[in-house]
């Protein structure tokens, strides 16, 4: 108790992280002022209103047209359109654009009759998707605009891998923030004051809490390092739920010896096995270091946690090698029997966490849930797919 109490004087004491963080807190922002940080719909209005090339941000078409540029160079050959060019948006009268919040539930719906070109987002702040939205999205716009140039947009803080991805490209929050930045920078003169203040504030919020390894998450995490002691009492009353579990998992990971930890972050943690890494040759691209395609991804968001097999982006060959190969099992490969697209497919999923896991224990029931759902995961369901891969690979 007495190292406890000594532990929180230095925590309290002259601490330049804490007083850094203070600081940043206590910053007037409208968006903290009116509690909507994580607040989805939130978002989606202010895109909705920074792509409007008539609304009185005196922007013009500069934010859509630097989107939609953006848009077409990370994701050339996914965007499946052979009328439609980068160098068309560079072109085009964006001035018709019509921007809908909430048309057939999408979050945002950008339509150009001139241009024929329809625009679909779906973003997702803090949420993951539900009841196969996405597919239907693609349904009814591919029903209602059937003559249009079409693209189908999956928005999220870290460029999370949609459960249609033969069909929506990702697109994540720090390219917004990338293009907001450098419209501050060459509009900062001309710009009213008030609508500078207001996308900067924006930028801010995007820069404290959106963005993956964001400014406060980063000082949080040099706080914790230097006074863990303290703040492990503290955490004992209040902690981020979700953070925690993704820890965990990580933990879990990292204590098995056929477990290889890819990546780990606040909400996601990826990573593969020895068996199946020995044999899947390392020749994906665009998404993770490793150059690794078969990667398992346990995704923590809004107090649910799933986990899910994913054949990334890279070599044709080899993305339709596993392919084949998942189909030949749906059962063991609950998600495999999707069309395979040109970047993420989720082949197997297992549900660990749902709201009210959360809801009906602590964190010692939690982490303790977890630790019996991955031990299943690691004796029964991972030999499996290691041999039903490695067999058929081999004999292929």
């Amino acid at each position: 108790m007495k190292e406890d109490l000594v532990a929180l004087e230095e925590f309290l004491l002259e601490n330049e992280e804490l007083e850094k963080l203070e600081s940043l807190l206590t910053e007037f922002n409208v968006f903290e002022t009116l509690g909507v940080v994580q607040a989805e719909k939130r978002h989606s209005n202010t895109l909705a209103w920074l792509m409007d090339p008539n609304a009185n941000h005196g922007l013009g078409d500069q934010f859509l047209r630097l989107f939609l540029k953006h848009l077409f160079a990370d994701n050339r050959d996914a965007i499946r359109s052979d009328e439609l060019t980068f160098f068309d948006i560079e072109v085009f009268n964006l001035d018709d654009i019509e921007t809908r919040r909430e048309w057939n539930r999408i979050d945002l719906l950008l339509v150009s009759e001139a241009n024929k070109l329809v625009v679909a987002i779906e973003n997702k702040v803090g949420t993951d998707e539900h009841d196969d939205q996405l597919n239907r999205y693609f349904r009814v716009v591919s029903e209602e605009f059937s003559e249009y140039s079409k693209i189908f947009v999956f928005l999220s803080p870290e460029g999370l891998t949609p459960s249609d991805e033969a069909n929506w490209i990702i697109f994540d929050y720090p390219r917004i923030y990338s293009i907001l930045r450098r419209l501050l920078e060459s509009r900062k003169n001309s710009l009213s004051e008030s609508v500078y203040d207001f996308i900067n504030q924006y930028c801010t919020i995007l820069r404290r809490y959106i963005m993956p390894k964001s400014e406060i998450e980063d000082i949080c995490r040099k706080i914790y390092q230097k006074h863990k002691q303290a703040l492990d009492r503290i955490f004992e009353y209040k902690t981020d739920i979700d953070s925690e579990v993704s820890e965990i998992v990580q933990d879990l990971v990292k204590k098995h010896d056929n477990l290889i930890l890819e990546t780990a972050s606040r909400s996601t943690t990826r990573f593969t096995s020895t068996t199946l890494d020995d044999v899947i040759p390392k020749k994906g691209q665009g998404w993770v270091l490793s150059n690794r395609i078969l990667l398992f991804e346990f995704y923590t968001y809004n107090e649910r946690g799933v986990l899910r097999l994913y054949i990334g982006p890279g070599d044709d060959e080899i993305r339709n090698r596993l392919h084949t190969i998942a189909k030949m099992d749906t059962k063991l490969f609950n998600k495999s029997d999707r069309t395979l697209g040109s970047k993420w497919l989720a082949i197997y999923q297992k549900a660990f966490l749902q709201t009210k896991d959360y809801e009906e224990s602590v964190t010692v029931e939690l982490k303790d849930s977890i630790s019996k759902k991955f031990e299943v995961f690691i004796s029964e369901d991972l030999p499996r797919i290691e041999k039903h891969i490695i067999d058929k690979w081999n004999s292929s």
